[in-house]
């Protein structure tokens, strides 16, 4: 009956500790995302090109644009319909005012079938300012695909200097306006301090900046609770250089979660855990399978396994301060789905000091030849516990 008692109990405990690792593993894979402005439509057909261009008001620049419609259509061209965002504004040289090309036409670079690959000369606007273009690959089925492209229309020179950029509050209700404040300055007279706001990235809006004191300021009126708002400041000085700002944002409402914990110092883990967890499954199954024969090995075995646990459990006494703070019984409570390792990190520690107990009182027992005092088993099962929570916590990067 013992025999089958412990087989049972191994094999459970195996198929758990393999589980839990496969788990982890997936936990851990990661997916990559694709960094190029590159669209693709059910249709079969993609746009490829850069997501933005820096260039001089009025000047002439370069843009390669690439369309497959190899999936899709029998008939392939690329445009920029003047219809849509900034493309009006802009002059496609050699071609039409929508910068028509279609497949196989003389500007097409690619010699092959519903592939079409041109590179564009584009004459930006002469007014200082960030432009979007839109560009469309469309096929002969209905369907198409777009990028945009963000072009940066900005004159030579150091132009103003926009510092000490301040939004009041940082992370607002949607009740709350927010106040944009900002240092501005320049060699020569500055004519116009502009507060340029999106909502959701989708257009955006202009506020004049007043000065008061040494610092400009704007405000952005209050937005619908989880509404992504992003603002920057443009600037222009009396000769008509112009100057923005890096981009600045918020989520309405969007508390920030508080810092994770600090890392743990390294210890042991599973580099004396798993050699301990080995030899102890090995030296309780050898009891179960007879009892008389092999208590001495088991004795052997669990005290082996008790000193490596021992040896892990004194290196941790280089930890920081501030790793103990897990001690703290609260932790026991703080269930969070969405940051686990503090509520399984006091776990662990709280497990790990019941399992030294049950494993000391377990080899006296032991050394006293009270054999029915059977406390190994318990030990073992709790340091099972701890070996996949440590796990766990090497998948997440907490340093253990």
């Amino acid at each position: 009956m013992k025999v089958r008692i412990g087989v049972i109990v191994l094999v459970c405990t195996a198929v758990l500790v393999i589980a839990a690792s496969q788990l982890a593993i997936g936990w851990s894979t990661e997916q990559n995302e694709c960094s190029l402005c590159h669209t693709a439509s059910p249709s079969g057909i993609s746009v490829t090109t850069v997501a933005s261009v820096d260039t001089e008001p009025g000047d002439t620049f370069s843009l390669n644009v690439r369309v497959d419609g190899t999936g899709g259509p029998t008939v392939l061209l690329v445009r920029f319909p003047t219809n849509v965002e900034d493309n009006a504004d802009f002059t496609y040289v050699g071609l039409d005012a929508s910068g028509t090309v279609n497949d196989g036409d003389a500007a097409d670079l690619d010699g092959g079938s519903l592939l079409i690959e041109v590179d564009y000369s584009i004459v930006a606007p002469v007014v200082a300012g960030t432009y979007t273009l839109r560009v469309y690959g469309a096929g002969n089925n209905g369907h198409s695909a777009s990028a945009d492209i963000t072009v940066n229309a900005i004159p030579a020179g150091p132009g103003p200097l926009i510092t000490n950029i301040n939004g009041t509050p940082d992370i607002p209700l949607e009740d709350q306006d927010v106040v944009v404040t900002a240092n501005v300055t320049a060699g020569v007279a500055i004519t116009d301090v502009t507060l340029q706001y999106s909502i959701n990235n989708v257009t955006w809006y202009n506020v004049t900046m007043s000065l008061v004191g040494n610092l400009y300021h704007g405000t952005i009126p209050a937005q619908l609770d989880g509404t992504y708002v992003t603002y920057r400041i443009v600037a222009v000085d009396e000769d008509g250089i112009w100057s923005v700002s890096g981009v600045l944002s918020y989520r309405v409402g969007d508390i920030p979660l508080p810092p994770p914990p600090p890392p743990l110092q390294f210890h042991y883990g599973w580099y004396l855990g798993a050699p301990a967890l080995v030899i102890a499954y090995i030296g309780t199954a050898l009891e179960y399978y007879d009892e008389e024969r092999f208590t001495r090995e088991h004795g052997i075995m669990l005290s082996i396994a008790y000193f490596l646990t021992l040896i892990n459990v004194i290196s941790l006494i280089t930890a920081s301060p501030g790793s103990w703070t897990a001690l703290n019984p609260i932790h026991l409570f703080q269930f969070d789905l969405l940051n686990l390792t503090p509520f399984l990190h006091s776990w662990h520690i709280w497990l790990g000091i019941i399992s030294m107990i049950l494993g000391t009182l377990a080899l006296i027992s032991h050394l006293a030849g009270w054999k029915t005092c059977n406390l190994g088993l318990p030990a073992v099962l709790l340091w099972t516990i701890l070996g996949l929570t440590g796990m766990y916590f090497n998948v997440v990067g907490f340093v253990m």
